[in-house]
């Protein structure tokens, strides 16, 4: 069934905004509450209408303004590559970046390994932030509640990553994509109990993200480069992380396609035949969390966490070669001359 077309109303309010901020697409894009790339499309098609023009522009201005929902709109690739894609991939575990560890130089190393390696595609698997304002685990009226930063100080911290990032990628134009992971979607949970304030927190992430051009995809969606689907945990059929001691077994055991995912923050790179000489590989990126750095919650626990970031080469849809990079390694070859914010 064809997607049904949205109202005019949608596309004036577009015009309307395009104009009150005297044309720049970022700003009117942000206003809007929806992503930069959703927004121009907007504006093309308004201009399609013959609605974008100083008199249509006036009229619209008068347009009572009609109740419109926007939701957050992703930016989702399904399988749409092609099967024989050839493509190397810098591919990041969970960073749980936070105000609680200061120091971004991880950040600006990964971008530099992107830019003199020149890599082809850049994947974050989620929890690229770690969201602690918005824990539900620690209730507010506790002690190690009162401790939670506020969600400006984690929003600001993010900002300070993605910005050390960009620096090291030095004006390297390469796609960079997140699949959003659960410390990310702690947004959504804490909305879903506080409608009042829906589409304000997300918008202030997506904005981040839309600033430096990073796509993304929410928990639990399957982002494909040829047939290599990247997600930050994959779901079962209830809807719930694959969990247990060996879930590798139980994801080869029910995917079609090789699979990339996070999450555990350990290591994993096997692969599985199946029948008619095919085989699936399924790899677990890790963290690229600073060496040796546990996060609170999984303290005194058994942890057996892998600090790095993955070099994929993708050939033929499938992933063939792959190289793993120590944390420590990367920061003391490619984080010289990080300055900081």
């Amino acid at each position: 069934m064809p997607t049904p077309p949205l109202p005019k109303s949608v596309y004036e309010e577009s015009v309307r905004l395009f104009y009150e901020y005297d044309k720049n697409l970022t700003r009117a894009a942000r206003a809007s509450g929806v992503a930069y790339g959703t927004y121009s499309s907007r504006i093309r098609k308004a201009r399609e209408m013959g609605l974008l023009d100083e008199s249509s522009a006036s009229r619209a201005k008068n347009v009572v303004e009609a109740t419109v929902v926007l939701k957050p709109n992703y930016r989702i690739q399904q399988r749409h590559s092609r099967p024989e894609d050839s493509k190397r991939v810098l591919a990041i575990g969970d960073c749980h970046d936070g105000p609680s560890i200061p120091d971004k130089k991880r950040f600006f190393a990964m971008g530099r390994y992107a830019k003199e390696n020149q890599v082809d595609q850049i994947v974050q698997i989620g929890d690229f932030a770690s969201v602690d304002s918005l824990n539900r685990f620690d209730r507010n009226d506790t002690v190690k509640g009162q401790q939670k930063p506020s969600f400006g100080q984690d929003m600001k911290s993010f900002q300070q990553a993605i910005r050390a990032f960009h620096k090291g990628l030095d004006g390297h134009d390469v796609p960079k994509h997140v699949t959003l992971g659960n410390h990310e979607d702690r947004i959504w949970s804490y909305t879903n109990k506080n409608p009042e304030i829906v589409e304000m927190l997300d918008q202030i992430l997506f904005a981040t993200m839309d600033d430096y051009g990073w796509t993304y995809s929410p928990y639990g969606e399957f982002y494909f480069i040829g047939d290599v689907g990247f997600t930050h945990a994959p779901l079962n059929i209830m809807g719930k992380a694959y969990g247990g001691m060996h879930s590798e077994n139980q994801i080869a055991r029910d995917a079609l396609h090789d699979v990339v995912y996070g999450h555990t923050h350990k290591r994993l790179d096997k692969t599985f035949p199946k029948m008619g000489s095919q085989f699936i590989t399924v790899m677990n990126l890790g963290t690229s969390l600073p060496q040796d750095h546990v996060e609170e919650y999984a303290k005194h626990t058994l942890t057996g966490w892998s600090y790095g970031v993955y070099d994929i080469q993708i050939k033929d849809g499938k992933i063939d070669e792959r190289t793993w990079i120590p944390i420590n390694n990367l920061i003391e070859r490619y984080g010289e001359g990080y300055a900081g914010d």
